[in-house]
């Protein structure tokens, strides 16, 4: 008894210890999932399966059952057999064996060329409709890019345009504020001239012929019909050519001054011939604008009370010729010994062109090149004409000093 209680002990080790024996077991599952999937896995397969073409093959079982498809009995193996010979007999009745192989032969060739004729002629047409798809690919991608190039040029257009308008309203907008603020300018530099000229005149005595009378500087006065023609004209030409239009002031003058002083370094005066014999008579000589307002002040209250004759008259009789010598009388006597009235036109030009600076033109050859000048601007004034412009100029005029 105990031997055989020993031995039962000693199997039960040697079975639980030996791995192949457990590892040939099937081992029961754990959980319900592994008991479906052992159960699924030990079914038995048939041994033909139908495919996608009704065709059979074997199973991976390898027994001889037959398989149901559908609930369908499907047919053996040994079946398929009798239908490949079914199809052999009817490929053997479609089998003309009355031709001979040289016909049959010329006719496989035939069929062949026909069937190559067939395939070429697909290809071409395939060939020629890839033609005109390329064709018409190429021409809609010729007419897409002159559309572009359409499109560019008339945005480069437009934009030029565009540009163009807004540099036109950039520059209008600029000149236009320029002009605004020079009016504005204007206006308030007029304002305050004619403020600051009524602030100068307010207490300026009335302009009378008597008044200038009184102030003559000149011991011999001549009156205008004693003075040659010629040296009145002479005169107006070179100091004030629109001497008989205006109202004692030349606003053209004064204006055509104004930018030639602002332009160049020279200065110019623009006075008119009352403005100088205010000066001369009535004013100084001080050069500042306060001066210059009361001379245009004299000057038109001078063309109110008094002719244009008149105010000539009184010019050249107390125009200064240097050497202490006041009006054209004393003029043509330093300078020529004559009385003014028998002066010819070369001698009345070159009297006329001593006034303009005698300190200068007291000099024979300066004052025959101012002779030239004031010559040639009464001739374009219509003062004299061409024989006469000719005439004078080439006449040797003497000084008396040379003579003497």
């Amino acid at each position: 008894m105990f031997n055989n209680s020993n031995e039962n002990k000693v199997r039960r080790r040697n079975v639980s210890s030996s791995g192949g024996s457990s590892s040939n077991r099937i081992r029961r599952p754990d959980n319900s999932y592994d008991e479906e999937r052992l159960r699924e896995n030990t079914k038995s397969k048939p041994l033909f399966e139908r495919t996608a073409n009704d065709d059979f093959k074997r199973g991976n079982t390898g027994k001889s059952a037959l398989s149901r498809k559908n609930g369908e009995r499907l047919q053996p193996r040994s079946n398929r057999g009798q239908n490949n010979r079914e199809n052999l007999n009817n490929k053997e009745k479609e089998y003309d064996y009355s031709m001979l192989p040289s016909e049959r032969k010329k006719r496989a060739r035939e069929n062949a060329n026909v069937s190559n004729s067939r395939m070429n002629d697909s290809r071409n047409s395939v060939s020629d409709d890839v033609k005109f798809n390329y064709g018409a690919r190429e021409k809609e991608r010729e007419s897409s890019r002159d559309r572009e190039i359409i499109k560019k040029t008339r945005k480069s257009s437009k934009n030029k345009k565009n540009k163009k308008k807004e540099i036109k309203s950039k520059v209008f907008y600029y000149v236009s504020r320029i002009v605004a603020m020079l009016l504005v300018l204007c206006i308030v530099a007029g304002a305050c001239g004619i403020g600051y000229a009524k602030y100068v005149t307010k207490d300026m005595p009335e302009v009378t012929a008597k008044m200038v009378h009184e102030k003559y500087i000149s011991s011999k006065e001549v009156p205008i019909k004693d003075m040659p023609k010629n040296l009145r004209n002479a005169i107006v030409a070179i100091e004030d050519e629109r001497f008989y239009k205006h109202d004692g002031v030349d606003k053209k003058a004064l204006a055509r001054s104004l930018i030639h002083n602002i332009l160049t370094d020279s200065r110019q005066g623009g006075s008119t011939i009352e403005m100088q014999l205010s000066k001369n008579l009535l004013t100084s000589s001080e050069v500042s604008i306060k001066r210059k307002i009361m001379d245009m002040y004299n000057a038109v209250g001078m063309n109110r009370v008094m002719k244009k004759d008149e105010i000539l008259e009184a010019y050249l009789n107390n125009i200064y010729f240097g050497q202490n010598a006041y009006g054209v009388a004393a003029g043509a006597e330093l300078y020529f010994g004559k009385n003014v009235k028998d002066l010819d036109l070369a001698e009345s030009a070159m009297l006329v062109g001593i006034t303009n600076n005698p300190k200068i033109y007291s000099n024979y050859s300066a004052a025959k090149t101012r002779q030239k000048i004031i010559l040639k601007k009464m001739y374009e004034l219509g003062y004299i004409k061409e024989a006469q412009y000719k005439e004078a100029v080439a006449e040797m005029v003497h000084f008396r000093s040379e003579i003497e």
